[in-house]
């Protein structure tokens, strides 16, 4: 029986995925190649033909980050990176638990003004269920941070 990735490899290097699989298989390890506090200033936003861009969340942070530019290409050598980018934007919030060496994503608590906007969205739907399902919906996307009112 032939393993998954050997009968994978040709398709994706067929259709031109080579590069989106590479960046999936480093948003997965991201949090083990970098560590506190750089991992939580930093996230992989795009990588193509071999150039990864990385969103920075300050400009303190990108102005340090370029004195480290060769450190973090050599750091991402194996994932195929020949050279990176900075920009400003958004990086995911992270909590790092130290006992269990975990990274774990934060989800930004929701605001008065936000609860309001969910409730009177969901204020017209009469069936109880799809209401609830509907106001849990809004508010993981709200809270993540991907979704903004």
């Amino acid at each position: 029986m032939k393993r998954l990735d050997i009968l994978l490899a040709p398709l994706i290097k067929n259709f031109d995925l080579e590069d989106g699989a590479r960046l999936s298989r480093l948003k997965k390890n991201w949090y083990n190649i970098f560590h506190p506090p750089l991992v939580s200033h930093i996230y992989p936003l795009n990588f193509s033909e071999g150039e990864l861009l990385i969103n920075v969340d300050s400009p303190a942070w990108m102005q340090e980050l370029k004195f480290f530019r060769n450190e973090i290409i050599s750091k991402l050598d194996s994932y195929g990176v020949k050279s990176i980018r900075f920009r400003i934007g958004r990086v995911q919030a992270t909590t790092y638990n130290k006992n269990s060496k975990i990274f774990k994503k934060e989800n930004k608590k929701l605001s008065d003004e936000e609860i309001i906007y969910i409730e009177n969205t969901i204020s017209q739907i009469t069936e109880k269920e799809l209401r609830e399902k509907i106001r849990t919906a809004i508010e993981k996307a709200v809270s993540s941070g991907k979704t903004r009112i």
